[in-house]
């Protein structure tokens, strides 16, 4: 399986850029509803701390009520939404506070679901995450394509555990912040610090190191917050 995904990086980038565009211009009637509105929020069609009306809603997208308020749930799920009872439902603001609880949760997660990953890796397991790495040192300048390896290299070591109650809120949360890194893309010395990270998680697995692993990985979340905090300033108007 490791070998099936291990691919030249360098070749197979512009591929991927291509088939990431591909889908974004997709005829969008085939696309799930919530996902259309998601990506309306995230270009700020759908501005930040807007109110969303169902019926408003319904003759955006040419469809009926009921589908738009299954969507608005979907979304509040995903973190995009507030319902606010006998009120309705408003875009969220990913503001810096949001980001902060964000990345605290994650903090406490991924350290705690690492360790399991690391008492169990194969060495096919471990394979399969540097093959990933290997994608990632490439540098991809895609960030839609850099942030799919992340999770990639992420999901190697998250994705089987036991807890599908942390793993269902990282993913929620992950989907955020994967929105706010397409707004506001990882700087050239955030990606090689990323890079250093992931060669640190890989190492502590190698040496079986449980809580050598917990440790960098929070370290890891907490170096990402920093940095997407900071573009987010940098990007907010004089």
């Amino acid at each position: 399986m490791a070998e099936a995904r291990r691919v030249d990086a360098a070749e197979d980038e512009p591929k991927t850029r291509r088939k990431t565009r591909e889908a974004t211009v997709e005829n969008s009637a085939f696309r799930p509803l919530h996902e259309r509105m998601r990506e309306d929020i995230i270009s700020g069609d759908l501005s930040e701390g807007s109110w969303l009306k169902t019926h408003d809603l319904a003759g955006r997208y040419g469809v009926s009520t009921n589908p738009i308020r299954e969507a608005l749930h979907q979304l509040s799920g995903e973190g995009f939404v507030v319902l606010i009872r006998n009120r309705g439902a408003r875009v969220r603001m990913l503001d810096e506070p949001f980001v902060r609880n964000i990345f605290d949760i994650r903090a406490l997660i991924e350290p705690y679901l690492i360790r399991l990953f690391v008492e169990q890796a194969s060495e096919a397991d471990i394979e399969e995450a540097r093959s990933f790495q290997r994608q990632i040192e490439a540098m991809p300048r895609d960030q839609v394509v850099l942030d799919a390896l992340d999770e990639g290299f992420h999901g190697v070591m998250y994705g089987r555990h036991f807890n599908h109650e942390a793993l269902s809120i990282r993913q929620r949360h992950g989907e955020v912040v994967r929105a706010l890194a397409r707004r506001h893309p990882a700087s050239p010395a955030r990606r090689l610090a990323m890079i250093a990270e992931h060669q640190e998680i890989l190492a502590a697995v190698e040496r079986h190191d449980v809580e050598g692993a917990a440790k960098v990985v929070a370290k890891h979340a907490r170096g990402a917050e920093r940095h997407l905090i900071e573009r987010m300033r940098q990007g907010r108007p004089a």
